[in-house]
């Protein structure tokens, strides 16, 4: 089923589905993304390939239902060590720095 989501909601690598959690009677599925933790990371500010330092706390985005079932994405997501900026936090490709929704959710009313 992991896999099945991933492709449905266009997680790719680095990224990619370690879980997901049906909930029938509460119409909800969770899905849990994380980070390949062999990949490199890299500053969002310059670019530059730097260290992973750690995790940032989970975070969670509102995804676009899928079959009518609310649709909530959760991951920690990578923080790098950049010699310039300091720890910073790795952007994920599902949503904009700082948003609670994705990029697919966020042009509906």
């Amino acid at each position: 089923m992991a896999t099945h989501y991933g492709l449905l909601l266009g997680i790719k690598s680095p990224w990619q589905v370690k879980r997901v959690d049906l909930k029938l009677t509460a119409q909800r599925v969770d899905v849990e993304v994380e980070h390949d933790a062999s990949a490199e990371v890299a500053c969002p500010e310059c670019g530059r390939s730097c260290p992973r330092y750690d995790h940032a706390p989970e975070r969670q985005w509102r995804h676009l239902d899928v079959m009518q079932f609310m649709t909530v994405i959760h991951a920690r997501t990578p923080r790098c060590q950049c010699p310039e900026h300091g720890v910073v936090t790795v952007p994920v490709p599902w949503a904009e720095p700082h948003g609670r929704f994705t990029l697919m959710f966020e042009p509906l009313p």
